[in-house]
């Protein structure tokens, strides 16, 4: 009798760490979080003194993508990049990586390199193939980075380097000239 309730009570707490971790992977999404990424993924607006472009991403809801994959710019044109990290789960934890290049090698290179480069280093590791980046984002958190476009037209991509994200985190910035 005594085995047959510990067993339970084994299982039990089996059950609620598996349903806690996958809760944390991103396993569901709530209409309102799908509502709140789409309401405003990309903003874009013209804008003069310090930047010349001023541009709002966001993660999709708790999952480990991007809202907006792809991203328009003018070449040589003065950036603001605002990371809105609307996820609500503490494992959401994002970065935005900008890289000189879509070369599928140098983006896997840069992503494996970032767990590597630790929680210190917010995840981003020295790499010249990285424009520019913004800090770690925590859930609710907004962080944001200034860069200059890159001058020759093309895409280029943007990548988060939290460990386990960079693989699915991926967009692309579009440089027109």
């Amino acid at each position: 009798m005594m085995r047959s309730m510990l067993r339970t009570a084994y299982t039990v707490l089996l059950v609620g760490i598996l349903g806690v971790f996958l809760a944390a992977c991103g396993g569901g999404e709530s209409p309102e979080s799908d509502a709140s990424a789409s309401e405003s993924s990309e903003s874009t607006t013209e804008q003069s003194g310090d930047f010349d472009r001023e541009i709002t991403l966001q993660p999709e809801g708790n999952q480990m993508r991007f809202a907006e994959t792809e991203l328009t710019v003018e070449a040589g044109e003065t950036v603001r990049l605002v990371f809105d990290n609307v996820a609500e789960s503490p494992s959401m934890v994002h970065n935005v990586l900008i890289l000189n290049t879509n070369d599928e090698d140098v983006v896997e290179r840069v992503g494996t390199a970032g767990q590597s480069a630790g929680e210190s280093e917010g995840y981003v590791p020295d790499d010249d193939a990285i424009i520019a980046h913004t800090p770690l984002a925590q859930p609710g958190e907004t962080v944001e980075v200034t860069f200059t476009a890159p001058e020759e037209s093309g895409e280029y991509t943007y990548v988060c380097t939290y460990p386990g994200h960079w693989s699915m985190m991926q967009g692309t910035l579009v440089v027109e000239g």
